[in-house]
């Protein structure tokens, strides 16, 4: 239920953290309840109506009654997205790859490239490499960011090819990054 639901299943499993509730406290639980014990005292049991009913039990017992289930909501394909972008926000500095971030957001691959080519009209690398070129450029030109060279601010965002970079740097900011060093002092 927790992955249908898109939240976080917990390592030691599901724990409710109160002991007791009031039913009447249980918004619609006693009325879904009755309806179950209903229809498992018809004569005639359909098992994939079973099924249901219990994916709909579990369902309602993780939104009603506090668990340890965090419920970071992936649901909408906005948060999904500011889940995503906030992940590689402050991820920069290290390996991210799509297979990753798929994962992290418990999406296949392209589900996950669909979901960056409608909020942020380009690939999750492309995505990746724009968000450390500007978070260079703010540090280049920030006189209170301590870099002694651009070589150095580069490898730490994982750009290896120098020449790639400043490349794709002038095409960003339309300008070298070693000009943007120069122009804060």
């Amino acid at each position: 239920m927790c992955d249908e639901q898109r939240w976080r299943y917990p390592g030691q499993g599901v724990r409710f953290l109160e002991n007791r509730y009031q039913l009447d406290d249980l918004e619609g639980f006693v009325g879904l309840l009755a309806m179950i014990c209903q229809e498992a005292e018809a004569t005639e049991q359909i098992p994939k109506v079973q099924e249901h009913y219990a994916q709909i039990i579990v369902s309602k017992m993780l939104s009603l009654m506090k668990t340890n289930v965090s419920r970071i909501s992936l649901g909408s394909q906005t948060a999904t997205f500011e889940v995503i972008a906030d992940y590689i926000a402050g991820h920069l500095k290290q390996d991210i790859d799509s297979e990753e971030l798929a994962r992290q957001a418990r999406m296949s691959l392209r589900s996950l490239y669909g979901l960056f080519e409608r909020n942020a009209g380009t690939t999750p690398k492309s995505y990746i490499r724009q968000k450390r070129l500007e978070r260079i450029n703010a540090c280049l030109s920030d006189p209170t960011c301590n870099v002694r060279n651009v070589t150095e601010v580069a490898m730490d965002y994982g750009f290896l090819h120098l020449g790639r970079f400043s490349d794709s740097y002038r095409k960003q900011f339309g300008e070298l990054p070693s000009d943007t060093l120069k122009r804060r002092h």
